[in-house]
């Protein structure tokens, strides 16, 4: 069986989480040009701000118009920030489940026997570690997996077996599905396909003449009942990171310092795992204003995962301290640039 997890509104979802005193409120995360102030698009929205009609790709400008000053926050997407969560997300994931694939910053893909056993435990695992909501849909395809994760939006779980997996795919107008665009769509709909279905009725050379070979190939195979099965190669852990709350907010070195032991203490659980060396150390600082801020060193050669890191944390925390002005509210500490160990435990 196929798994297919995707995070609900993700990057919303997470500024949600580093600004409690945003509950209830609107939260629209942008991309700003640098033109002016509000020049620049809509990256994604929680719920509230899409039942105020906010969209992604939506000018600045024109969601403002549609939330109301005091009952909404537009902040500017936090790249970095999202990227340190979703490897936290994906460690979850891997521990869970047997063969993944992670397809986004906030999606995975999943072969496992016991996938429909797994997906349950799995959205209550992300949801308590790291306090995030997230869909799952399980099905004998990935494509069907897809589509159930589609339909269970938001926060939920569907299960499909052959047989639903086959009634929802075929009942689905051609635009539901993954893959298949809005211009391919409408060219379907022309062409008298109003739903999935309908290909099986729909004459393969036609296909292929419109939409070339391999779009119409897989058309045509779709209509058949051919819903493919490929998973794609494992992506490759490229780092691995920790991140925690200070019980307040601090420009103490000690007590970040402190932080910071604790967590790498957690990371290089990992390293060890993984018979992984590494060739940079980074430190992440979130403020008081929730901006994030990373300090980072590399290493000529690669450090082995038992390796003391003391004196590198120290100047990479003193030197942000000097620099910055706000105290800190949140830590976190990342190993990049891996090197194979070749299954020995320390490096000479």
């Amino acid at each position: 069986m196929y798994l297919h997890i995707d995070m609900d509104y993700f990057y919303a979802q997470v500024e949600e989480k580093r600004r409690p005193m945003a509950e209830g409120k609107i939260i629209v995360v942008c991309m700003y040009s640098g033109r002016s102030e509000d020049s620049g698009a809509v990256a994604t929205v929680n719920y509230a701000g899409r039942e105020a009609g906010i969209r992604a790709g939506m000018p600045i400008s024109q969601a403002r118009k549609r939330a109301p000053p005091a009952d909404s926050l537009f902040v500017p997407a936090d790249r970095e920030y999202y990227a340190l969560v979703s490897s936290q997300i994906d460690e979850i994931v891997r521990k869970a489940l047997s063969r993944v694939v992670q397809v986004s910053i906030d999606e995975w893909n999943a072969e496992d026997n016991n996938a429909a056993g797994k997906a349950s435990e799995l959205k209550k695992q992300i949801k308590s570690q790291l306090g995030l909501t997230s869909t799952a849909g399980v099905a004998p395809s990935l494509l069907g997996a897809k589509m159930a994760a589609s339909r269970a939006k938001p926060d939920g779980l569907l299960v499909l077996d052959k047989d639903q997996e086959k009634k929802t795919i075929e009942e689905s107008e051609p635009e539901k599905v993954p893959g298949i665009g809005p211009k391919t769509a409408e060219a379907l709909k022309r062409l008298g396909v109003q739903t999935v279905g309908d290909l099986k009725k729909t004459d393969p050379i036609t296909l292929v003449e419109l939409f070339g070979r391999k779009t119409g190939g897989r058309l045509h195979h779709l209509g058949l009942g051919d819903y493919g099965d490929e998973l794609g190669e494992e992506k490759e852990q490229e780092e691995v990171s920790r991140l925690g709350t200070l019980k307040e907010s601090t420009r103490d070195a000690n007590m970040i310092l402190n932080k910071l032991d604790e967590l790498e203490k957690d990371a290089r659980e990992w390293l060890m795992y993984m018979k992984k060396s590494y060739r940079t150390l980074s430190i992440i600082f979130i403020t008081e204003d929730m901006k994030t801020h990373t300090k980072s060193i590399s290493f000529r050669n690669p450090r082995p995962w038992n390796s003391d890191t003391s004196k590198e944390k120290k100047q990479l925390v003193e030197g942000f301290l000097k620099e910055q002005e706000l105290p800190v509210r949140r830590v976190g500490i990342r190993f990049g640039n891996f090197m194979d160990l070749g299954g020995q435990t320390t490096l000479f």
